[in-house]
């Protein structure tokens, strides 16, 4: 049986979960970042003809309104 010492022992603990703890920061971070793109380029737009407030995926200035079709520009906030 291989005969460690206690302070070796602990060393190995520690560092197994810091890697622990990194390996999943770095995994939850690459989620979130893939999971959330879309939603994170979504621009938000008010019609100021009928009064609906829809979004857009992508980043455009301008888009039509779902309900009347009239074309308004994004929020700015």
């Amino acid at each position: 049986m291989i005969d460690i010492g206690f302070s070796w022992f602990t060393l190995l603990y520690v560092a197994a979960g810091l890697l622990t703890v990194f390996g999943l920061w770095l995994y939850y971070d690459w989620r979130d970042k893939h999971l959330y793109e879309r939603e994170r380029a979504r621009v938000a737009f008010h019609c100021i003809k009928c009064g609906q407030v829809y979004s857009a995926r992508k980043r455009a200035e301008v888009a039509a309104c779902p309900s009347c079709g009239y074309e308004n520009h994004k929020l700015k906030f």
